[in-house]
């Protein structure tokens, strides 16, 4: 227990030293976490959940209860007086009626298999397309994520500029006070230290303003110490097949609108239902009664629409045209994203070249400015232009690390665009 009391207290102090590490799969994560849509996929199943619990329901009999009471201005009368025998007594012009009915589906076509089907591909097409919309915010983190990185790179080489200077201006403040060099020198080189402190604070406020907008979308708090890992850069696999979450959408679409012909495919076919009504009033079912009396009725009946004007195949037709403008949208969204591949993957052939240049720049940059260094020293060039080979080399190196970070931009930037993971 003690070992690892002891090893847990050195975790946390290292983790306090070099402050957090993210990665961008880390930020991605906690994003998609942090999004509100994520909140809806529960949502999109509850309310799918009670539409299907509804199209169950009308398996289920059907009560009805009508309660009604009219004063006509005419009633049914027996005209024919046969001698020694009398009539009923005629009815009331007052009526009133209470009932029940009660209808059973026997047999319905299969409309609500077939309704309960759409019902579970509209659900699918509403998850996918909110899987969509939270697929969206991978190219927002990515963005956030590389910006931030190439600051902390640039901050990372004004930090070394500013040792530099500060080894130089011990070293001319030297060479001032034993009268080597000339004042002028070291005054430079101190207004080019404040000038490398200026861009310090500039790249700082960009980096926690960069930093805050990354706490919003992943819902983490990010310290002043947080350190971003560069993702490792791999080969862009080209002719891959993309798999971006808006192809399943334009698939689950076409799935639905399919359903929706075989529901109304369906509803052509007759219905049988059986039907019972319970009921009292005055006259019940035996029209010459003018008493209150108590009446049912059982049966079973069939209601078939022979003919709809070709309603139902029309809507099929629409259907079918609707798929049609599925498709294209589905080649014209592949079309882009080839297009979009292609800007990256040449993006990526051009940036490898350009760190190849860095590279040798850098080392030639890095022979000046030692040279530059020590002729300084000796006093055989001034401060100025030592500092004009210093600021080369420095920027020499910004950009080697700036292609670097593109590099892996333009490779992730590739991956999120292909679809994946």
């Amino acid at each position: 227990m003690r070992r690892f009391l002891v090893y847990l207290f050195f975790t946390m102090l290292v983790q306090f030293s070099y402050g957090q590490e993210l990665s961008l799969d880390s930020c991605q994560s906690m994003a998609r976490r942090n999004h509100p849509l994520l909140r809806q996929a529960g949502i999109i199943d509850q309310i799918s959940d009670l539409r299907q619990q509804n199209i169950e329901m009308l398996n289920l009999p059907q009560f009805d209860l009508t309660a009604r009471a009219s004063w006509q201005s005419d009633v049914t009368k027996l005209t024919l007086k046969i001698p020694g025998v009398k009539g009923p007594d005629p009815l009331s012009k007052d009526q009133y009626k209470a009932y029940i009915d009660i209808k059973q589906r026997i047999y319905d076509g299969g409309v609500a298999r077939k309704s309960k089907e759409l019902e579970e591909a509209d659900r699918l097409v509403s998850r996918q397309q909110n899987e969509t919309e939270l697929y969206k915010i991978k190219e927002s983190v990515n963005a956030l994520y590389f910006n931030a990185l190439i600051i902390q790179e640039n901050l990372r080489i004004v930090k070394l500029k500013q040792e530099t200077l500060d080894e130089q201006v011990r070293t001319v403040s030297s060479a001032v006070n034993n009268g080597i060099s000339l004042p002028n020198n070291l005054d430079q080189l101190r207004a080019e230290k404040l000038m490398a402190d200026q861009q310090e604070i500039e790249l700082k406020s960009t980096f926690r303003t960069t930093c805050a907008l990354l706490e919003i979308v992943t819902g983490s708090s990010l310290t002043e110490r947080v350190s971003f890992s560069r993702p490792s850069v791999s080969n862009i696999i080209l002719n891959g097949d993309p798999s971006r979450p808006e192809i399943m959408l334009f698939s689950l679409q076409q799935s639905k609108l399919d359903k929706s012909a075989e529901l109304l495919k369906n509803s052509r076919n007759p219905f049988i239902y059986a039907f019972g009504q319970g009921g009292y009033g005055r006259p019940g079912f035996n029209m010459l009664d003018n008493n209150f009396a108590d009446y049912y009725m059982v049966g079973a009946g069939l209601s078939w629409n022979i003919w709809d004007w070709h309603k139902n195949r029309r809507e099929r037709s629409t259907i079918r045209l609707q798929k049609d403008i599925i498709t294209t949208n589905l080649e014209n969204f592949n079309r882009s994203v080839k297009m979009a591949l292609k800007q990256e993957e040449n993006n990526a052939e051009k940036i490898k070249s350009l760190i190849n240049s860095d590279q040798q720049l850098v080392e030639i940059k890095d022979q000046i400015t030692r040279r530059s260094a020590s002729a300084l020293k000796n006093g055989v060039i001034t401060s100025a232009d030592y500092i004009r080979d210093l600021n080369g080399a420095l920027q020499a190196k910004a950009n080697l690390e700036t292609h670097k970070v593109q590099l892996s931009q333009t490779t992730v930037n590739y991956q999120t665009i292909q679809g994946n993971k």
